[in-house]
């Protein structure tokens, strides 16, 4: 079946490219139509507090959220201009300037800060208009979640293209050296080019795909597939060096390697479709456009590369040269001789790693701006700005409003183990829209208005006052005392606005800014405090939303994620392994050798007291044991085809590592280097710490591959190798 699959494949070939080019043609245009999303609080479940607040704030008060903007050198009146200039815009609701804690001193530059909050609107659109409006107030900058994520998406407009095109080139360099024909390179990144190309132009088959899938994605599936083509090609030269001619040698090298990528392969897809469970559903997103990116590349070596090798071989053979000797002899010899004493090590260090992984600290938040960014430069003056979003039901009666005072006396009073406020302030109706909740007697209203006190009395009897009225309802009603004041009506548009702002049909929004950073060690403590202050006031019946709960959200999901996502993992590749191997101890062995990896390199970060972005550490997961795995399948593989040869151990080893380290050194560098590059060369924190992590974790991999696994298979050796005749003598052993 494999060789009837293999000829119709190589006699269609031309067929089979029209049709590949075609799509790739089609997939070019439709990359525009794939929607990519910067909002990270998108993926979060839909029961979590965050999400469900959401809903009833969009709900109660629309889409709002509030702008930083940082101005130098403004006098009293230029500021309060600006400030009157903010006020008068449909999208903002309400503009702030604290004198005292919005103005700093700094380098014979004073700083002033102020804060807006906006209406329902496009705020990213809001965002631009503001960065250019006042041109008068010279060097000036917007902050806040919008701003920062029109940073995310230029930067990544601007970044990846570059990205891109360099490890493309590292890439191409790394392919050069150990080819066997200086065309071999060219032929590979076409067949990849095009594979990524119809990759990406299918995401629109998705809602939308998130700005860290879009950035990354490319890069990585050319780094995680580019084994399959270099499997295929050393294969069909290993066949044409045989004396096969050209088609023959490709029906073979197809056949033959039909097995071997297909499961390669599947052990990738298997690593990241357990993103596929988590309950923070960017995993859903990442391991989507991942897998269908590797199958699509494992389909494109199998169809495209044969018909392009065919049309190129006459070129391919002009171009051959001797391939760049690796030594793997020497490193199986040498692996053999110290077997034990390697396995003690590397077991001990893997095991040490193991400890230290389960120590880790993670991030669930990017730690701060960049002080490239505006929001940066906002924050490292006036510190983060993070505040909750909090949605208390009631209406506007005194119990509601009392009710509002006791929580905000139980939030004020709630300290850090420092000794500092867990909440600086709380901004809310009834705190910063407290001279609209003041009671006034008949006296105080006849002393403002001018009035005799027995008209006032008679106007309190009218609209059912008591002895005292709240300021609200007297303004509510004071055109009938007053007339046409402008007095009046300007506190009762100020009144409006702190309505609109405070007041929603079934709840109250207060806004409270933390006295603590997310990235904080006792972040969840002081969470687990407010919310358990605000439940005692009104039970299940609030909602919280806001960058500290989404991050309390988020960390709650990734602790159920961890293990769930581990345990898929191992559980989906140690059966495609034992099925593949159709043994039990090999596949242990080969997993706990990658599990290792991945235990030393999350051990690594804890050892450097460096705390892992969550998404990195479960990209991570998934890459390293779906993908690096493939290097220890084929060390195996070969191992034991070695040994069935009648080789003994240490020979066996020796023309393992020959066989192998070619295709491990290329595969691994190449995805060590692409990700290492996306570290260094991405200005965003979320995707460059994914890049540093993968690359990190393909060196571990490949390291352990290399030499804990060699020396594995030899200490092991009566059990990975089966059905050895009876009596054979192991003259190495």
């Amino acid at each position: 079946m494999k060789k009837r699959i293999a000829a119709a494949i190589v006699h269609f070939r031309i067929w089979i490219l029209i049709c590949i080019l075609l799509i790739a043609a089609w997939s070019a245009f439709q990359i525009r139509r794939t929607n990519i999303n910067y909002d990270l609080t998108r993926y979060l479940s839909d029961d979590t507090m965050t999400k469900k607040a959401l809903a009833v704030m969009q709900e109660e008060f629309g889409a709002t959220e509030q702008l930083r903007l940082l101005f130098e050198n403004q006098d009293e009146t230029a500021l309060n201009n600006i400030m009157d200039r903010l006020r008068e815009m449909p999208e903002i609701l309400a503009v702030q300037h604290d004198p005292e804690t919005g103005r700093k001193q700094q380098d014979g530059t004073e700083w002033q800060l102020v804060t807006i909050t906006l209406d329902d609107c496009d705020a990213a659109a809001l965002v631009t208009k503001l960065r250019g409006m006042f041109p008068e107030a010279g060097h000036y900058s917007v902050g806040g979640t919008a701003a920062q994520q029109l940073d995310v998406q230029r930067s990544v407009g601007a970044e990846i293209p570059g990205i891109m095109i360099i490890a493309v080139a590292v890439v191409f360099g790394v392919l050069l050296l150990t080819s066997r024909a200086w065309l071999e390179p060219v032929l590979l990144l076409i067949v990849f080019a095009v594979s990524i190309l119809i990759n990406m132009g299918t995401n629109f088959v998705f809602p939308d795909v998130s700005f860290i899938t879009f950035a990354v994605c490319a890069i990585l599936q050319l780094a995680l597939s580019i084994d399959y083509a270099i499997m295929l090609l050393h294969t069909w030269n290993g066949f044409r060096d045989q004396g096969l001619s050209a088609e023959e040698a490709m029906k073979e090298a197809l056949a033959q390697c039909f097995m071997r990528i297909t499961s390669s392969a599947m052990t990738t897809v298997a690593g990241l479709l357990s993103l596929l469970f988590m309950s923070f559903t960017i995993g859903f997103d990442i391991g989507l456009v991942l897998s269908k990116g590797i199958v699509i590349s494992m389909a494109g070596v199998f169809l495209l590369m044969p018909a392009l090798t065919l049309m190129m071989e006459g070129l391919l053979r002009k171009t051959r040269h001797r391939p760049l000797r690796f030594g793997g002899e020497k490193l199986g010899k040498r692996v053999y001789l110290w077997r034990k004493p390697i396995a003690i090590v590397l077991v001990g260090i893997v095991l040490a790693g193991a400890v230290l992984s389960f120590l880790n600290q993670y991030l669930f938040m990017e730690p701060g701006a960049s002080v490239k960014t505006e929001s940066g430069r906002i924050t490292a003056l006036f510190g983060t700005s993070n505040p909750l979003v909090l949605l208390v039901p009631g209406g506007e009666t005194d119990e509601d409003y009392n009710a509002q005072r006791a929580l905000v006396g139980e939030l004020t009073a709630l300290k850090r183990e420092v000794g500092s406020p867990m909440i600086l302030q709380i901004t809310a109706m009834v705190t910063t829209g407290e001279a609209a909740l003041k009671e006034y007697s008949v006296k105080d209203v006849a002393e403002m208005t001018g009035k005799n006190e027995m008209l006032i009395s008679a106007f309190f009897l009218m609209n059912g006052f008591g002895k005292t009225v709240r300021a609200d309802r007297l303004l509510a009603a004071a055109e009938a005392i007053a007339g046409n004041d402008g007095q009046i009506a300007a506190l009762q548009a100020q009144l409006q606005a702190a309505r609109e702002v405070f007041i929603g049909e079934h709840y109250h929004r207060m806004l409270l800014e933390p006295g603590f950073a997310v990235t904080d060690a006792d972040f969840n403590a002081c969470m687990d405090s407010i919310l358990g202050a605000v439940e005692k006031t009104y039970g299940n019946a609030f909602y919280m939303t806001g960058g500290p709960m989404s991050t309390y959200d988020i960390g709650h999901a990734f602790r159920s994620d961890l293990l769930k996502v581990n345990l898929i993992t191992l559980i989906a590749i140690l059966l495609i392994v034992i099925l593949s191997f159709r043994s039990f101890s090999l596949p242990l062995m080969l997993v706990f050798v990658i599990e290792g990896a991945i235990w030393v390199t999350m051990g690594i970060s804890r050892l450097i007291g460096q705390p892992i972005f969550f998404i990195s550490y479960l990209i991570c997961l998934s890459i390293q044991m779906g993908a690096t795995i493939d290097y220890g399948i084929l060390v195996c593989e070969q191992y034991r085809i070695c040994r069935g040869k009648g080789l003994g151990v240490q020979e066996a080893l020796q023309e393992t590592l020959r066989t192998a380290l070619p295709t491990v050194l290329t595969s691994g560098t190449i995805l060590v280097t692409a990700g290492y590059i996306i570290g260094k060369q991405c200005s965003i924190y979320y995707i460059s710490s994914i890049g540093l992590l993968v690359s990190r974790g393909a060196l571990m991999s490949a390291i352990l591959v290399l030499t804990l696994l060699p020396a594995l298979l030899a200490l092991a050796d009566r059990f990975v190798v089966r059905n050895k005749k009876k009596g054979e003598k192991d003259r190495n052993s």
